[in-house]
């Protein structure tokens, strides 16, 4: 008999608190979302913001080198950042947000670090081509193909091929959760767990939490609605299981999650029904609700405390 599944929540045994005053005050500051803002300018903001306002909340010195690796006669962009010293550790690929239109690994190598430091891992960036001059599945052929490379050189690189994990935030959260299942359908390729933080994961549904928190809360729906209109060369696109895996017929199969949502995130509920969905399928899944928070629990939609806890989540899951 299925048993019910049940989502976690931050602090435990709090279902729900009040926004965080401090959050609500940058969000204040940051006003609304301006679809008319040149996408150069857009790209220039939100890469200073992301680069200097998440929380550096890691120690000692890292290894850290930028390659290139040919995909579908192109050059893929790879960072990788690990502690100093280290011998052979486990891998994350982490696949950053941004809409798909926005950011670069260099945008979040505050969060890099700070996973790498956590988990004390390995942290394999992709630089995944973006929208709106390279349309899914762009970003996904890209995703795939730096798995691949991930598991063809863990011996140079010294990655642990047992415990080569998929991450991503927001639309890099899509981006992983659409790697699993690509991944899973084609070049099988072990993976230890996907790691889905406040992610989207239905471009065709509309949730309640969409239209609860669609303005004021960091992500707008406004901003949801922009990256979409650019991210899909046609909107049938939308609808592709690997665009939005929510909506996939079978995850039998997928590598064991962990997904983070926020009380005040639109994408909130979404990502707490794919757990669920996961749970159905079988596949083994903690899901963790942060109350007070927004978007996205690893940039600057957290507190210090709540993004150390998320980041704890993040090693134990990868370990």
């Amino acid at each position: 008999m299925e048993t019910s599944f049940r989502v976690g929540t931050w602090p435990e045994g709090v279902a729900s608190l009040p926004p965080d005053p401090a959050l609500m005050k940058q969000f204040r500051r940051q006003g609304s979302f301006n679809p008319k803002m040149p996408l150069a300018l857009m790209r220039g903001m939100v890469h200073l913001a992301t680069r200097f306002m998440a929380p550096r909340l890691y120690e000692g010195d890292f290894d850290c080198r930028y390659l290139h690796i040919p995909v579908q006669n192109q050059l893929l962009g790879l960072r990788i950042v690990r502690p100093a010293g280290c011998g052979v550790l486990p891998a994350v690929l982490y696949l950053h947000g941004g809409g798909g239109l926005l950011t670069d690994s260099s945008s979040y190598l505050r969060v890099l670090k700070n996973i790498a430091f956590a988990a004390n891992a390995a942290v394999i960036a992709v630089d995944y081509r973006r929208a709106p001059e390279h349309p899914f599945p762009a970003g996904l052929d890209d995703a795939l193909a730096a798995l691949a490379w991930a598991h063809n050189n863990a011996s140079a690189f010294q990655f642990n091929p047992r415990r080569i994990s998929i991450a991503g935030d927001s639309a890099g959260g899509s981006l992983a959760a659409g790697l699993a299942l690509r991944n899973r359908d084609g070049l099988q390729l072990p993976v230890y767990r996907q790691i889905l933080l406040n992610a989207r994961l239905s471009n065709v549904r509309h949730f309640p939490s969409i239209d609860q928190f669609a303005e004021g809360y960091g992500l707008s729906r406004a901003a949801m609605d922009y990256f979409s209109s650019r991210y899909f060369r046609r909107p049938a696109d939308a609808h592709s299981v690997y665009a939005s895996p929510l909506d996939a017929p079978d995850l039998r199969g997928l590598p064991p999650a962990l997904v983070i949502t926020s009380e005040y995130d639109p994408l909130r509920d979404e990502g707490e029904a794919y757990a669920a969905a996961l749970h159905r399928a079988g596949v083994p899944v903690s899901a963790v609700r942060f109350a007070g928070m927004a978007h996205t629990i690893v940039v600057f939609g957290a507190t210090k405390t709540a993004a150390e806890k998320g980041l704890e989540l993040i090693a134990d899951a990868v370990q």
